[in-house]
């Protein structure tokens, strides 16, 4: 069967079905009486060991480049969830950035958008809701990673694979039955402690696999459930602001800035920067995950075998919360006095003006904010793969039915109450710490005397975009937003492949095969407000919890000064208790007299709602069918009396894809009631591979591989959309991106691999890609361009820079006023640009064990790998986030029924691009750093085992900067992470 390398997708999915299945598949797994045959021995001693020479067993065997992990070491490793546990894998980079554990992976120096991830060679759908434009990344904390079988990680591809893996292809493998031992069962218990957090959460894994007929059919299940518990704490300088230059600076010695400036020896054009926003809070999460992997198989005949696999998995997080001080030196009443003399930070703005910076300064009259925020998120997958295989003398056919869906369900609301610069009373002094945050120093005085019932709360008649609420003047105002996201997804196909043996001299068999898929995403979003609802005698002093927020403990640890330090903490407010309140004055205030908005609840929340007007953009519908087929012959000569194997192929993909969203003309339009538009677009590829593998010698392996491959843009970053908006003298333009076309890449790929020992391996890769079609946003003043997307926006002309309308628009039967005569016109337009980015790098690994030594040294062993990366691409296709160095030095010690295990993962610094206002403005790089991870067992008797595992032992930090590292951007610190597990086997 052609199980390694075929993939699905198709919608329509139930998750009322796939919990019928489990339950079928689960049933007699865990219920039957355990069997007395053992078709195999476990080896309770050099576990390590036996696991690593498993992963390189596969590695030698493989028809294409491949690295991964065997079934056993994903239990073993210190993993908290499937992509910590594929970071020890070479070229793989564990993504830290992401909130809440995304734990997302690049591979070989790309994206993660661009790593395609499958189940037994079966793509599924993701549970993702990443707007990033290199493709959706799978979130793999989602996983747990106990109830897969293993790991492969692909880095070449053949024509039997499906597209859409230009980095790589990262294949769980889901354990088929009958490989499993028969009346296999196992029971482990655990308790996890997160250091921070300062909890102990539950975590349990049930295994089991039964022959009911033997060798002829099995069941195969796993469970893992286990409680969600962890803490990050966070100092983030959001941004860097030009400091004052006019009576709101005051030098240290009451000098003005033009003296300050010439004491210090400023050029001219010098522009000075200072830390222009401070938010240091943090955010808690709690929550269950529980993920489930089943299979069931049976062979019918000598020829024929069926089976079925399926997993499900469900991350539900629902009791979240994040506090945070929110300060604003940038607001334009406060006073600065700088501490220390500017810096030069070798960087220029636009203009070329030189850019020096001040991290230590007074403040006096701060904009002073604290932040409640509340959120519920839920990512869920599910999966299962009917499969068929029939095997003659001469032919092998198989075919599948692969059913998968996901959903991802977002809902935040936060309260900001805050005192307005100028007129808040608040002094103090903040210290960036300058990349050090052991110096950090954040001190204030009078911070407390913001009074939530001063004044009566001013119940909005229009909906502003931030969304406020405020007292009298407004000196004293609460910011009510949040946002309510739902994705769901489902993929769906068929497959059949044909495989006819050969006697020839070079082919020694061809494969040919058909696959139809289908896929779906339906995404909405809303934003939250104080829209329709009355907060008075609702937000008031006593909803803050009494007396301050400390962090639920010491902040980071109590390792830093200042306010921030142990025993300090901040207001705080009980969001669930005003939401509460707040949705019962729904409808005692009137919508949006000039759009008509009307505010919503939300059922699956309970939290208020804004109707259309924020919700153009991640609003939208998509189906995608798409027909592969393929045409590939194995082969297998000599060259100078040298065997060579490999394959040669080409796939075909033909895809057409209907997307459609709201159409949204702010102020002329019915917000509440948009028109639907549809954007359509089809594409075809064909995509030659080849991969060759030489036997030099009995141990030496020389591999070479060349393919052409492509990834679908994430239609998150790319969407169906359409939107106008109008300002005095001005319309803005949004037009559908979903009609691009899929990013390609030509692959070369060469590797060497020495197997110069049992379990023992030292190999060396070289790879390259040239990656086309790359898409980012264009400005446009084409008028046959609007016109094929059904706009009318005048007749435009450049005149300058600029792009204007003569005001004879298809809005003048609404309002003749709505678009101007000689108003500016921004059109802008996701599209793929005329530019290449190549990536190339290699990739070394020494895995080594020293059984051959005498005891006790015979114990020893490990890995060491690195890879480097780098890329050469024009400014407005380079791809951020991405390290040029990476490697991971793993040893361990085996000695009788004990084992231990450490290693350090270390990744260098990398650009990190800014994404929304929480994570502050402008792009930003975060530091080098590297952490130790440990895992140990002992076996104290045959069937019982007690292990403990060890995260970030050396508690490092994940810190960002802005151009230099005097200039942070942010610190966040999780603690050290145990888990103790007991493990018993009934075999």
């Amino acid at each position: 069967m052609n199980r390694q390398w075929n993939n699905d997708k198709h919608p329509a999915f139930k998750r009322t079905l796939l919990s019928t299945l489990i339950a079928l598949a689960a049933t007699p797994a865990l219920a039957q009486e355990q069997g007395a045959e053992a078709l195999e021995e476990i080896v309770v001693t050099a576990q390590f060991q036996r696991n690593l020479d498993n992963a390189l067993d596969v590695k030698r065997n493989a028809a294409t480049i491949v690295d991964g992990i065997s079934a056993d070491d994903i239990g073993t490793l210190p993993a908290l969830d499937m992509g910590e546990a594929l970071q020890a894998v070479v070229g793989v980079q564990l993504n830290r950035e992401g909130e809440r554990r995304e734990s997302s992976i690049n591979l070989r120096g790309m994206p993660s958008g661009f790593v395609l991830t499958t189940a037994n060679g079966q793509s599924f759908a993701s549970p993702s809701r990443s707007d990033k434009a290199f493709g959706a990344p799978n979130p793999f904390g989602a996983y747990d990673p106990a109830i897969f079988n293993g790991t492969d990680v692909v880095k070449t591809q053949t024509a039997a694979m499906q597209e859409g893996g230009i980095a790589g292809v990262v294949d769980l493998k889901l354990a088929r039955a009958l490989d499993k031992k028969d009346g296999k069962f196992s029971v482990a218990v655990s308790g996890r402690s997160e250091q921070l957090a300062d909890t102990v959460d539950g975590e349990l894994v049930l295994s089991g696999s039964k022959h009911l007929i033997t060798d002829t059919l099995a069941v195969t299940a796993t469970l893992a459930t286990s409680e969600q518990t962890f803490r990050r704490d966070t100092v983030k300088i959001n941004r860097y602001d030009n400091i004052p230059t006019n009576a709101n600076f005051i030098g240290s010695n009451g000098e003005n800035y033009a003296t300050w400036a010439a004491d210090n020896n400023l050029p001219a054009n010098a522009v000075v920067k200072m830390p222009g926003e401070l938010r240091q809070g943090s955010e808690i999460n709690e929550g269950m995950r529980t993920s489930f992997a089943g299979g069931l198989e049976w062979q019918a005949n000598d020829a024929l075998t069926l089976g079925l696999n399926l997993f499900y998995t469900e991350r539900d997080m629902d009791e979240n919360g994040q506090q945070e001080i929110d300060m604003r030196t940038r607001s334009g009443g406060t006073k600065i006095t700088p501490n220390n003399a500017p810096r030069d930070t070798g960087t220029v703005t636009t203009n070329g003006d030189p850019i020096y910076t001040v991290t230590d300064i007074n403040f006096d009259d701060v904009d002073y904010r604290y932040t409640s925020r509340i959120w519920d998120t839920l990512e869920q997958s599910q999966a299962a793969i009917f499969d068929a295989e029939w095997v003659s003398e001469a032919w092998t056919v198989d075919g599948l039915i692969s059913i998968s869906s996901a959903e991802n369900d977002w809902s935040e609301l936060f309260y900001t109450p805050y005192y307005r610069a100028g007129s808040s009373g608040i002094s103090g002094r903040l210290y960036t710490g300058d990349g050090n945050v052991d110096d950090y120093v954040y001190n204030l005085v009078d911070y407390d005397n913001l009074d939530l019932e001063a004044g009566t709360w001013q119940v909005l008649d229009s909906v502003g975009s931030t969304g406020e609420v405020r007292q009298g003047s407004g000196n004293v105002r609460t910011l009510v937003t949040g946002t309510y996201e739902t994705l769901e997804v489902d993929s769906n196909a068929f497959e059949v492949n044909f495989k006819r043996e050969l006697e020839l001299p070079v082919l020694s068999n061809v494969q040919f095969g058909y696959r139809y898929s289908e896929d779906k995403q339906s995404s909405d979003r809303l934003r939250h407000s104080p829209a329709g609802i009355d907060l008075n005698g609702i937000l008031v002093n006593s909803a803050r919890i009494d007396p301050a927020y400390a962090s639920q403990g010491d902040f980071f640890g109590g390792t830093i000064g200042g306010f921030a330090g142990a025993g300090s903490g901040w207001y705080a407010l009980d969001v669930d208790a005003i939401n509460s309140a707040a949705v019962a004055t729904l409808g005692t205030v009137n919508p949006d007299p000039a759009t008509g908005e009307l505010p919503v609840v939300v059922p699956s929340s309970g939290l208020i709602a804004r109707g259309g007007q924020q919700s153009a953009g991640l609003v939208y519908d998509v189906d995608l069918n798409t027909s592969a087929a393929y045409l590939m012959a194995d082969l297998d000569f000599n060259v100078a009396d040298l065997p060579v194997q490999g394959n040669v192929g080409v796939r075909y993909v033909n895809s057409e894809q209907d997307a459609s969203a709201p159409f949204y003309a702010f102020g002329a339009t019915d917000i509440n009631n948009p028109e639907d538009r549809h954007v359509k677009n089809s594409y075809d590829y064909f995509l030659p591979s080849l991969n060759l593998a030489m036997d030099v010698t009995d141990d030496v392996r020389l591999r070479v591989a060349y393919s052409e491959t492509m990834s679908r843009p994430n239609v998150r970053a790319a969407t169906p959309s359409t939107s106008v908006t109008t300002t005095t003298g001005e319309a803005a333009v949004v037009l559908p991106g979903a009609d691009v076309d899929p990013f390609t890449a030509q692959a070369y790929d060469i590797s060497l691999e020495w197997y110069n020992r049992e379990g023992s391996a030292v190999t060396f890769a070289v790879f390259r890609k040239d990656i086309d079609n790359f898409f980012t946003s264009v400005g446009s003043c084409d008028q046959d361009l609007l016109s094929s997307y059904g706009l009318n926006m005048g007749n435009l002309s450049v005149v300058g820079d600029s792009c204007i309308t003569d005001g004879v628009d298809s809005f003048d039967a609404i309002d003749p006023n709505y678009i101007a005569a000689g108003s500016e016109v921004n059109v802008s337009q996701v599209q793929n640009i005329d530019a290449r980015i190549k990536v190339q790098g290699y990739e070394l690994s020494i895995q080594q064990n020293l059984n051959f030594l005498p005891y006790p040294w015979n114990g020893f062993g490990g890995i060491v790998n690195y890879s480097k990366t780098s890329q050469d691409a024009p400014l407005n296709a380079q791809i951020p986030g991405i390290s040029d160095d990476t490697y991971n030095v793993i040893g361990y010690y085996e000695q009788g029924p004990f084992g231990i295990r450490l290693s350090y993962n270390y990744r260098s610094d990398y650009e990190l691009e800014s994404v929304g206002t929480f994570n502050g403005e402008g792009n930003k790089n975060v530091k080098a750093a590297g952490r130790v991870d440990m895992s140990a067992y002992y076996n104290i008797t045959k069937h019982f085992s007690v292990s403990l595992k060890g995260y970030n032992l050396t508690e490092t930090l994940y810190e960002e900067y802005q151009d230099v590292e005097f200039q942070p951007r942010a610190t966040h610190y999780d603690g050290r992470t145990f888990v103790l597990q007991g493990k018993y086997n009934f075999f």
